[in-house]
């Protein structure tokens, strides 16, 4: 199962898109900050070229138009925990919507583990 932060239309596109397991939301950010991702992106970053674009690639792709605005500043993460909870494989992006392809986090996850 996948834990995320976004708000239910963006979970929606992940299931739409291929990801072949439950997607859980923790608005609140608990899992985030107990895996110790809760830093924000900087404000260098934030208005960065990569930020505004990814920004405005979301809105465009999406048919309702929004962003999760809650958790804009939030860093990307994508973490991959094993059986015991130990981070095997992680992502931690430097701006607004630096998420890896779906294809490469499927990847990899452990074949012991699909």
């Amino acid at each position: 199962m996948a834990v995320g932060g976004a708000a239910d239309f963006q979970a929606q596109r992940l299931l739409d898109g291929g990801v072949p397991f439950p997607l859980l939301l923790d608005p609140g950010g608990t899992l985030r900050s107990a895996l110790g991702l809760d830093q924000k992106l900087s404000k260098g970053e934030l208005m960065g070229w990569r930020s505004i674009r990814n920004l405005f690639v979301g809105m465009f792709r999406q048919k309702q138009g929004k962003v999760s605005r809650p958790h804009t500043e939030d860093r990307p993460a994508v973490v991959i925990l094993d059986p015991e909870r130990r981070v095997v494989w992680s992502h931690v992006g430097r701006a607004v919507g630096d998420y890896p392809p779906v294809a490469e986090i499927l990847a990899a996850i452990p074949s012991q583990a699909i």
